[in-house]
């Protein structure tokens, strides 16, 4: 041991120092071994668990708080309004701030997340409502009139009203026919130097020709399918009855006799019914299918007879006589498709001419001259197909064609 004296070290046997006699002094005992102190770290630890469970407790009532306000502002979005826009109330989106942790006693501020909005109302699309189509037009009546100086062709009202021109040309446009489902128009023109074939639609619109011959191609009517036409023409230095497509096309000659073949019409059985010029000189009135083949005479008088027109079922047949009147006084007449049982549908002390059909067969339209035959002043009547109710529809114009509605 060491001496304290002389800080000579003895052997640990001795009780006194070797060197200087002085009494040696053992050390003390050495005690338990001296441990860091724990307390510290314990009660940091402690801190942390409370700081963490402050977090937590603190995180879950945000959440909490952020649901409730998300499912307030969803219950108070107004209703779609009536045109389809909904109006929600403007929601401040949701935030969460959680303790986040690190090292041991260490706390790190903590760190605002992505801020995501609360979902919103989506638009309620209203559908449009459903445009009510327009209606089918009514029933007209085509017809031409030489009011403006020369003749053109106008649409009316079946009462007569709302006139208006569908062609205003400084030639002759006259003798319609419509077409059956009422669509267009065929009518003869000399617009080009003389009589040619012309269609064009309901409202006057694609004016176009489909005749190009030097003589004079005249007098239309529609095909029952409204598909074909069939016409009067001098091509052949006759008059001699021609068919051609409605678009121009596929044209054909029908007759070829040294006759004079006019003023034609097509049956819904493709029975062709026509006057005939006879040697006499007179009208006569004939019918033969469309090849040509069965021709029958379907008059024999010796008086004019012309102007025949089918009923839309092809079983009766109206025509022009002057066997009650004479050549200033024709009338009405009807008869059934093979020539039997003539008779007077309607006379009067004037010039009726032009005879046609409604599109149901139920009335019929006719023109009348007040001062004869070849006048400039004709003006339009109906009547019912018995021959009754005989009423005025225009002035001033002629040669009418029934326009059915159109669907």
């Amino acid at each position: 041991m060491r001496c304290a004296n002389c800080d000579h070290v003895s052997p640990d046997s001795v009780a006194f120092c070797v060197n200087c006699g002085a009494r040696l002094t053992p050390p003390p005992a050495a005690g338990p071994a001296r441990s860091r102190p724990v307390v510290p770290a314990l009660l940091a630890v402690l801190a942390l668990l409370v700081a963490v469970a402050a977090g937590l407790v603190y995180w879950r009532g945000r959440q909490d708080d952020s649901a409730t306000k998300a499912a307030n502002r969803v219950a108070t979005i107004e209703p779609v309004n009536d045109a389809g826009s909904p109006t929600p109330e403007a929601a401040t989106p949701a935030t969460t701030e959680p303790v986040v942790a690190t090292a041991v006693g260490e706390v790190v501020p903590p760190v605002a997340p992505s801020k995501t909005p609360a979902p919103t109302a989506t638009a309620t699309t209203t559908l449009p409502t459903a445009t009510a189509t327009t209606p089918p037009a009514a029933a007209e009546i085509v017809f031409q009139s030489n009011r403006d100086g020369d003749y053109d062709i106008y649409i009316m009202s079946l009462d007569g009203g709302n006139q208006r021109p569908l062609t205003a040309h400084s030639a002759a446009d006259n003798y319609p026919r419509v077409s059956p489902d009422g669509r267009r128009i065929a009518f003869q023109s000399e617009r080009d130097g003389n009589k040619e074939i012309y269609v064009m639609g309901r409202d006057g619109s694609g004016q176009t020709r489909l005749t190009f011959e030097a003589a004079d191609d005249q007098l239309p009517s529609w095909s029952p399918d409204g598909t074909q036409i069939v016409f009067s023409s001098f091509r052949s230095g006759l008059a001699d009855l021609y068919v051609i497509n409605a678009d121009g096309t596929g044209l054909r000659q029908v007759t070829a006799t040294p006759l004079r073949e006019g003023h034609v019409a097509w049956s819904v059985d493709n029975r062709l019914v026509y006057n005939v010029t006879q040697r006499e000189g007179y009208y006569q009135i004939y019918a033969n299918n469309l090849n040509g083949t069965d021709e029958r005479r379907l008059t024999a008088s010796g008086l004019d007879e012309w102007s025949a027109e089918w009923s839309p079922d092809g079983g009766t047949l109206l025509f022009l006589t002057e066997r009650d009147g004479g050549s200033t006084n024709s009338a009405i007449y009807r008869m059934n498709a093979d020539g039997s049982n003539q008779r007077p549908l309607h006379d009067s002390s004037s010039y009726e001419w032009s005879p046609s059909w409604s599109a149901d067969g139920a009335q019929v339209l006719f023109s009348r001259s007040a001062a004869g035959r070849n006048t400039d002043r004709d003006d339009i009547y109906i009547i019912n197909a018995d021959g009754s109710g005989a009423r005025l529809v225009a002035e001033h114009a002629s040669y009418p064609s029934w326009a059915a509605p159109l669907r």
